[in-house]
């Protein structure tokens, strides 16, 4: 198959039927940037919907009138380029297009899990900066997408983090009309049995769609394998991919809990540094994330342990041998989960007599702070300490707004208790 037979597979200007599906949240943001100079970054897990993205973009440029000529998307994990991934190819990918379908004024560039290629950042910024052309790109690397932006592309790019479904759009792909106010949504079953599916099986959007178990527990764990292997240890040339499995595997089964390096060092008969190693990059592929003690103090950030949440709840349900006991720990990385699309660097947890498990910073002051209290029964009697804990905390941070998310609480409606606001957990997650 010839170059240009490749990219006429993944173009429409070459026949390829390509549907951007149903629309994420995030793409009103991006709308804002279809025709500014900036380069378009779009990072966050494989299989998160990524690409999925990109031809929504092509939908919202041909809705604007723009020919499926002045279109390239080059997809980096195209089999055929796997033995040339480098600058060069990209270069002969670019004039290939150019010289076969002549196209006429501003390109659109679409550079697919480009982190496979070496130097490309320079390439992009060379034609960035001379030509008519608006480049957008995805990625699956943190660390490795943020450490190339920041040196050749500072300024010059806007970035998105793509993450699996939010609950909201959960709703939708399952076809429950998500609502434009979720505080005057009225509890119904449908919400609460979707819920129920979202803490299971979690939100990459090929699994959610899919209706048979088998085939949703197969996806989850092709997926994870392609995380491990592609992203952590072809990347960072691991050779001892058992023991790097088993770490992935430990953390996802103590997600929501503290973690320790020293204890990781010991329970995989690892050194110190190996093991903050490989959780580096379990954290840089997406798969995991830590939730940093708060303190204005470095030293003090440094000595306490910090939280482990996983990306997505599907990963420990195939897995891990949960139960029914951990349900707090699944609730409350359903929290933070939702946190983590509203919030990029202000996130974190702290203990001062009790612990509040999530603290909201904006700027240079705390705004939020909340807990996630857990139950059997649909209607929960907060514990005195349970609100105690959370006043306590409140008068470190004067203003802040304080609230509980209640994880069984279906069919209740938001209360408020004093100056705390009770939400159950479908509410907050709509919010």
């Amino acid at each position: 198959m010839s170059l240009f037979e490749v990219l006429a597979k993944w173009n429409r200007w070459g026949g390829a039927m390509l549907s951007g599906g149903e629309r994420r949240d995030i793409l009103s943001k991006v709308r804002l940037f279809l025709e500014t100079k900036e380069i378009v970054v779009f990072t966050g897990p494989r299989r998160a919907g990524k690409t999925t993205i990109l031809f929504q973009i092509m939908d919202l440029l041909t809705e604007k009138g723009v020919a499926p000529e002045s279109m390239l998307h080059v997809n980096f994990e195209e089999p055929a380029f796997s033995p040339h991934l480098n600058v060069d190819l990209l270069e002969k990918i670019y004039k290939n297009y150019r010289e076969n379908i002549f196209p006429v004024g501003k390109i659109y560039l679409f550079l697919d899990e480009i982190q496979n290629v070496a130097q490309w950042e320079r390439w992009v910024r060379a034609r960035n900066d001379t030509e008519n052309i608006k480049i957008f790109i995805t990625g699956s690397s943190s660390k490795l997408m943020s450490r190339e932006l920041g040196t050749l592309l500072t300024g010059r790019h806007i970035s998105f983090r793509v993450f699996p479904l939010s609950f909201k759009e959960f709703l939708r792909f399952e076809g429950i009309e998500s609502p434009k106010q979720p505080l005057l949504l009225p509890a119904r079953p449908e919400v609460h049995h979707a819920l129920k599916k979202y803490l299971k099986w979690g939100g990459f959007p090929e699994v959610v769609i899919s209706e048979n178990e088998l085939r949703k527990e197969l996806l989850l764990k092709q997926y994870f394998d392609d995380i491990l292997f592609k992203d952590v240890a072809i990347r960072h040339n691991i050779r001892d991919v058992m023991l790097l499995r088993g770490l992935a595997v430990h953390l996802l089964t103590h997600t929501a809990s503290l973690v320790s390096f020293q204890r990781i060092s010991k329970l995989f008969d690892v050194s110190l540094d190996l093991a903050h190693a490989y959780c580096d990059y379990l954290q840089e592929a997406f798969l995991i994330d830590f939730l940093p003690y708060y303190s204005l103090k470095v030293s003090e950030r440094n000595r306490n342990p910090k939280k482990i949440h996983a990306i997505d709840l599907g990963f420990r349900q195939v897995l891990t041998l949960s139960n029914s006991l951990d349900i707090g720990h699944v609730i409350e990385t359903a929290v933070y989960q939702g946190l983590m699309r509203q919030v990029q660097d202000g996130l974190f947890y702290i203990n001062k007599g009790g612990e509040i498990d999530f603290v909201v910073r904006e700027g240079n002051s705390v705004k939020k702070l909340i807990q996630v209290v857990c139950g059997n029964q649909d209607n929960i009697e907060l514990k005195p300490h349970e609100i105690s804990n959370l006043n306590d905390v409140a008068k470190l941070f004067p203003g802040s707004e304080k609230i509980v998310v209640l994880s069984h609480a279906l069919g209740g409606d938001d209360k408020q208790k004093n100056d705390v606001k009770i939400l159950p957990l479908w509410r907050f997650l709509l919010m």
